[in-house]
């Protein structure tokens, strides 16, 4: 047995380097990326309703300190932050051309996601750092997640050059990178609702959902929500996103969502479907995750002291319960929402 050992282990480690060389170079890393965004800021922010592409240009240095930038264009993405009442800052689209991207932290990058600041303040901040904790700890549970990339990002509105600010961000790995490097492609069809999704997969999701106190979310609306498939038959895949509304983050404007009788987004409220031998199983993958959970807050160097405790104060809230028999029965077991025997064909 001990002959083979070596093997084994290189066998291990070369699934390991195939599975990471899947996912595109931008997301391989944690690494700050730090970059410069010029566009008309006032043209741009102002475009919510009809959505067309501005021009751009980004910049940054490279690791012998010379600098470069490629052309692209920005375009207004979400729905709530992109309301003045709640946001002065609403996320981007960064759309980009393969020929300009070769060689820069952008390869093979054609539309991605920029989560950045809300408003200027340092609270606001908090809350991007926050949502980016989140996807993190997603990654942790379930490899059907999207990676993410911190950034230092610095905005220079083209029209008025002197003003400049620089704040904290991340990047969204695209759901067409996610579903290929699982082998998947992005299922756009009907789902009628948790039933027809992956039993392993939805449980998993609503458990973490749970954890977070994240109640923004839908299958069959596709809210927050996307879902990829296998091409052998198997059950689709759900994967969440936006986690802005959740307790965790506690932003000023999440509101609990229309029917849910709670009084702050901070209070966790269970959304799973009942299951005929509960969630137990899911509950102890969630135990033995907890140290690595927990490390990965404690890792995280952008966080201030006071952010971080924060964030562990309302995880440990989350392992107290699921700790407590009584109150799995209670919170998880007897509030879960209609009973199903998931058994489900496409």
């Amino acid at each position: 047995m001990k002959r083979h050992l070596p093997l084994f282990i290189f066998v291990i480690l070369s699934y390991s380097v195939v599975h990471a060389q899947k996912v595109k170079e931008l997301f391989r890393t944690d690494e700050m990326l730090e970059f410069t965004i010029t566009m008309d800021m006032k043209e741009v922010y102002r475009d919510v309703k009809e959505r067309n592409n501005h021009p751009a240009r980004i910049s940054w240095n490279g690791p012998d300190g010379a600098s470069s930038e490629i052309d692209l264009s920005v375009k207004v993405r979400g729905h709530t932050r992109t309301m003045k009442t709640t946001c002065r800052i609403p996320p981007l689209f960064l759309n980009f051309k393969n020929s300009e991207t070769k060689g820069s932290p952008f390869e093979k990058q054609k539309k991605i996601k920029l989560v950045s600041h809300c408003k200027n303040s340092k609270s606001f901040q908090e809350y991007v750092e926050k949502e980016y904790l989140i996807y993190k700890l997603y990654n942790l549970v379930t490899p059907y997640s999207f990676k993410v990339r911190p950034c230092r990002i610095t905005y220079i509105d083209s029209e008025k050059p002197e003003d400049s600010s620089t704040h904290f961000g991340f990047l969204i790995e695209s759901i067409n990178d996610l579903a290929k490097r699982n082998d998947m492609k992005e299922f756009e069809d009907l789902i009628r609702n948790q039933e027809a999704l992956d039993k392993d997969n939805i449980d998993k999701l609503v458990l973490f959902q749970y954890m977070i106190g994240n109640l923004d979310w839908s299958v069959p609306e596709r809210h927050n929500i996307k879902i990829m498939r296998k091409q052998d038959g198997s059950l689709p895949i759900a994967v969440p996103y936006d986690f802005d509304y959740s307790g965790l983050v506690d932003t000023p404007y999440a509101v609990p969502p229309e029917g849910i009788d709670i009084e702050s987004v901070r209070t966790r409220v269970f959304r799973g479907l009942c299951r005929d031998q509960g969630y137990s199983s899911q509950i102890q993958f969630f135990k033995a995750l907890q140290p690595d959970l927990m490390d990965e807050v404690n890792q995280t160097t952008f966080m201030d002291e006071k952010t971080r405790s924060d964030v562990l104060s309302y995880l440990k809230e989350f392992y107290k319960d699921i700790n407590n028999p009584k109150t799995v029965t209670d919170k998880i077991d007897k509030a879960c929402r209609a009973k199903h025997k998931h058994s489900y064909e496409y």
